[in-house]
């Protein structure tokens, strides 16, 4: 019983003691304001929108009050100074020769390509530290960002994103 407890206590120890960092937040979700009813908001414009016919100017106006909606949800002010683990995608804002330093960060690939842009509580402008930069020929590929989220405005040319990550550390997602 001795032995049990021993090492028992060893591993909580251990884990306490750990450099191992902790993340408040990995959910992309969780910038959302709680209170938005995302879900519903959607499936009331996929309803509509199977109604016309792909690529008509009809389904482009539906689209656009999807996007209208869903920048209404508004931003969770509870993730203002979280420390953050997220999965997705960029666009690049400022490089140098080697590595995308500045870009707009957001939760799946078409988001990056996709007009009209992706909300802004969707959307992250990340600052990643020095030599913390994606390498150029990684920037199509889903990247980890770690840093502290911070609710503010970012407007760039290609989007607009309500949180920032200054000092982000990027790692290749495998």
């Amino acid at each position: 019983m001795i032995k049990i407890f021993l090492n028992l206590f060893i591993t909580l120890f251990f884990l306490a003691c750990s450099d191992m960092p902790s993340y408040e937040v990995d959910n992309w979700g969780s910038l959302i304001d709680p209170n938005f009813k995302q879900d519903e908001v959607v499936a009331l414009y996929k309803a509509q929108i199977k109604k016309v016919k792909e690529g008509s100017k009809e389904e482009i106006l539906i689209y656009a009050e999807l996007q209208e909606a869903l920048k209404k949800a508004g931003n969770n002010k509870a993730m203002d100074g979280k420390k953050v683990k997220l999965d997705g995608y960029l666009v690049p804002i400022d490089t140098d020769a080697e590595k995308v330093n500045k870009f707009l960060f957001f939760p799946n690939q078409a988001a990056c390509i996709h007009v009209p842009a992706s909300p802004a509580n969707q959307t992250i402008y990340v600052m990643t530290k020095k030599d913390e930069g994606v390498l150029m020929e990684d920037a199509y590929e889903q990247i980890t960002v770690y840093g502290i989220l911070k609710l503010q405005t970012a407007k760039v040319s290609t989007g607009t994103a309500s949180f920032i990550i200054e000092d982000g550390v990027t790692h290749l997602t495998l």
